[in-house]
């Protein structure tokens, strides 16, 4: 988490901690730290982050003129509600843009890439056993932007990584998170990162599809 002293913080210009600021919302609404419909106070966000005021309410803006959050009719800063509809359109974007960065990663992904991405699943892995919901929601998102990282396309990379910031907030609504079942199949993480090390396009889009057909089915019936 980003926290600094009041020294510190006197001594940064505003927008760097109007950046600092962002960077920690933003990240957190990626890796499910915030639910759908949550609000996010100024003045206590900011005292969280020993910030003044000022650039937490910038930082928050800059979100909602991204779309990532909304203002409320007191103006308070809202992570958006998630319908049965909005939840398809964000799930179709997701599909589309991740089948791109999933057939890109399987032709350009280093080994040191792929290593990354074993040791967040691992982590993973370990969080579902320990029924750790915010770790899994957590290392779940990591390893969806760290494929798109791999991928080596920065644009569509960038696209879906300002989506992650609406994607969050859903597994968030959705804890408790259960320990998934996979059909007594291999999880389609680990298939991903095998189709990635056989420079397997074909295999690498498969298990993407079935990463998102089970979050799909798990998340729908929890959307009012």
């Amino acid at each position: 988490m980003v926290s600094f002293s009041a020294g510190q913080s006197d001594k940064l210009p505003r927008r760097a901690l109007s950046d600092d600021a962002y960077e920690h919302v933003r990240r957190g609404l990626i890796r499910s730290r915030y639910r759908s419909g949550e609000r996010l106070v100024l003045r206590p966000l900011a005292a969280e982050l020993g910030l003044s005021p000022t650039p937490v309410r910038e930082a928050l803006l800059r979100l909602v003129s991204e779309h990532a959050l909304e203002l409320n009719d007191r103006n308070t800063a809202v992570v958006p509600a998630m319908t049965q509809r909005s939840f398809a359109e964000i799930h179709d974007l997701r599909v589309d843009l991740e089948m791109r960065l999933a057939a890109a990663a399987a032709q350009r992904a280093s080994d040191h890439g792929i290593e990354a991405l074993v040791i967040l699943q691992q982590q993973f892995m370990s969080a579902s056993q320990a029924r750790d919901d915010g770790g899994m929601a957590a290392f779940n998102a990591d390893f969806h932007t760290t494929v798109a990282t791999l991928a080596e396309l920065p644009l569509t990379a960038t696209i879906l990584k300002n989506l992650w910031m609406r994607i969050g907030p859903i597994y968030a609504l959705s804890r408790p998170m259960i320990q998934m079942q996979h059909e007594g199949r291999t999880h389609p993480h680990d298939d991903l990162i095998m189709a990635l090390r056989q420079r397997d396009v074909a295999a690498a889009q498969e298990a993407v599809t079935r990463d998102f057909e089970h979050a799909r089915r798990w998340i729908e019936p929890r959307l009012s």
